[in-house]
């Protein structure tokens, strides 16, 4: 199964979260501001905080999960069947979003009498997290490709391509391809290059092996390195580290430390 990269900085990381907490704060304030869809009339400025914090809050959070999963579950499709595919995530979506709205409408509005309003409700949670959803798709960063007829030189004579790997292709491009390490970091991968780091979603695994033919090796079952951005190796505790450019540092696990030596690194 392909899955899909989300940079550290444009989707899942803390900086991400954070730029989404600010929006989604600044929405429900002007939500309560200015009462949209009858709640200015029926529901006091308190209320109306309350009651969009629980009715975008939720719904952010519902719409967030199922479009990561969707793209993650779609990576490798075309484009017009994947943006249907989150089209069709986000209507399924909006089925608890307007459960969600219901309990809104229950909770603050006194005048509300349910079950009528459930078709409404619906029409228009789905349509704002078709919006959200394919708003989110167009904005990922997209992989480069080469051009068809650009034949890569071969390995060690100057001016030759970079290795051909996937990996490399699902990187943000304002980080470059001069990939320095990987980390696990629980679902995902952190990527190291020599201009800064993303978040990668997929299994380290199948990181390492898009990355087979680049010139790097596994140290450890958390650590892969690209050989020629090691720098030295010392021990440490008993333990053997490799230093790499950028001041970074990678463990060798018992396990890896036969194929590091064999490749000279330590």
């Amino acid at each position: 199964m392909q899955e899909l990269s989300f940079t550290h900085r444009e989707l899942l990381g803390a900086g991400s979260f954070a730029r989404q907490g600010a929006v989604l704060v600044c929405l429900i304030g002007l939500f309560a501001f200015i009462g949209p869809f009858g709640t200015y009339d029926s529901i006091g400025l308190a209320g109306r905080f309350g009651y969009w914090t629980l009715a975008l809050g939720a719904n952010w959070l519902v719409c967030a999960s199922v479009v990561m999963l969707t793209l993650r579950l779609t990576d490798a499709w075309t484009g017009s069947s994947r943006l249907l595919a989150v089209a069709g995530a986000a209507l399924t979506a909006a089925f608890p979003g307007t459960g969600v709205v219901h309990t809104a409408e229950i909770l603050f509005r006194p005048d509300y009498e349910g079950g009528n309003a459930l078709p409404t409700i619906y029409l228009g949670v789905a349509v704002l997290m078709v919006a959200i959803s394919l708003l989110v798709v167009a904005v990922l960063p997209r992989r480069r490709t080469a051009p068809a007829e650009e034949e890569a030189l071969p390995s060690g004579e100057p001016g030759a391509a970079p290795p051909s790997s996937r990996f490399l292709d699902r990187l943000p491009p304002h980080l470059g391809r001069d990939l320095v390490y990987l980390r696990m970091a629980d679902h995902y991968v952190e990527a190291f290059t020599a201009a800064g780091s993303t978040l990668v979603l997929m299994r380290f695994a199948d990181a390492v092996a898009e990355l087979e033919g680049t010139g790097g090796l596994r140290v450890h079952r958390s650590y892969w390195v690209a050989k020629e951005h090691v720098t030295r190796a010392t021990r440490r505790n008993g333990r053997t580290v490799l230093h790499l450019t950028g001041g970074h540092e990678a463990p060798v696990s018992r396990g890896y430390l036969a194929a590091v030596r064999e490749a000279g690194l330590a």
